[in-house]
């Protein structure tokens, strides 16, 4: 004798919405899921209700060609209910609460939070791509998620300008554009400031926990300009790549942390729990010190 259990989840819109912007709902509200519980979920069936002539509501099954579906070969072990990141059973007025600041900021977090799903997606298989796609989600995050830009002194906003107008002059170039843009960013902040930034709300949470987070965030930055902009390296990262492994981790947990904090989740409660490490934060944090050791071995 066995119950196979089917999860359901229902959308209940405050007034008709559009097929586009369901599809968008379900998306979105599967791309949370899929963090609280570790990996990519499977689609299994999705129907929507509209209304009819005789104002009865009619029930159709939706055909998604190609649905969420998680890549068996990316897949981790089953996850365990005490690894997920909030209950939705014992813990339903947190859950709600979280789910509901998390939803209200979808539209300015969507193009970050897309590519944080895109890399979270990959699980265990670890590339130069995704480290890079890691960092570079902390680029594209609403202002209100960053530190603001440094007000620069009247001296440097002249020096700026008189530096513009000099390269402006030149003739076209890759050099010349390059300091152009460069300057544009003068007084702008820095990615490695961004994730510092992001990076805070844990520290002051549960930094005991995760000690010199910042060190790992900047090497893990300085690891991405290499394989971007060519920058020296600090150390081989293709001999030692669970360097990178321990970098892209670093990245992907504090961009999920930090939004879910900022929802009201309780990280110090979790930081505290048992786990049977079946969630990729959970191994994330029991390994932490480990690989921060490792790390500081080939950095000193």
């Amino acid at each position: 004798m066995h119950l196979k259990n089917t999860i359901i989840v229902t959308i209940a819109f405050r007034e008709a919405a559009t097929f586009n912007d369901t599809i968008f709902s379900t998306s979105t509200l599967l791309k949370y899921l899929e963090m609280l519980v570790g990996r990519p979920q499977n689609l299994l069936r999705l129907n929507i209700t509209i209304e009819a002539d005789d104002k009865c509501p009619a029930t159709l099954q939706v055909y998604w060609s190609v649905p969420p579906k998680r890549v068996p070969s990316h897949e981790e072990r089953r996850p365990h209910p005490g690894d997920v990141l909030l209950d939705a059973v014992l813990q339903s007025a947190v859950f709600s609460r979280v789910l509901e600041n998390w939803l209200e900021r979808q539209l300015a977090w969507h193009d970050a939070r897309m590519r944080f799903s895109n890399s979270f997606a990959d699980q265990h298989n670890y590339s130069i791509d995704r480290l890079i796609g890691s960092a570079n989600m902390f680029d594209i995050l609403p202002s209100s998620a960053v530190p603001p830009d440094t007000q620069l002194s009247e001296e440097l906003k002249s020096a700026r300008e008189d530096c513009r107008t000099i390269f402006k002059k030149l003739p076209p170039s890759p050099e010349r554009d390059s300091v152009l843009s460069a300057l544009g960013r003068v007084g702008k902040s820095a990615l490695k400031h961004k994730i510092r930034h992001r990076s805070q709300l844990l520290i002051a949470m549960v930094g005991e926990r995760f000690p010199d987070l910042s060190t790992v965030t900047d090497e893990a930055v300085n690891c991405r300009n290499h394989y971007v902009h060519g920058s020296d390296p600090r150390f081989d990262y293709s001999s030692n790549f669970d360097a990178v492994v321990f970098f892209t981790d670093t990245l992907e947990f504090v961009f999920a942390a930090s939004d879910l904090i900022e929802a009201g989740w309780d990280v110090k409660a979790w930081s505290k729990s048992n786990t049977t490490m079946s969630h990729p934060f959970a191994t994330y944090r029991v390994t932490y010190e480990k690989n921060l050791q490792k790390l500081k071995k080939l950095i000193t």
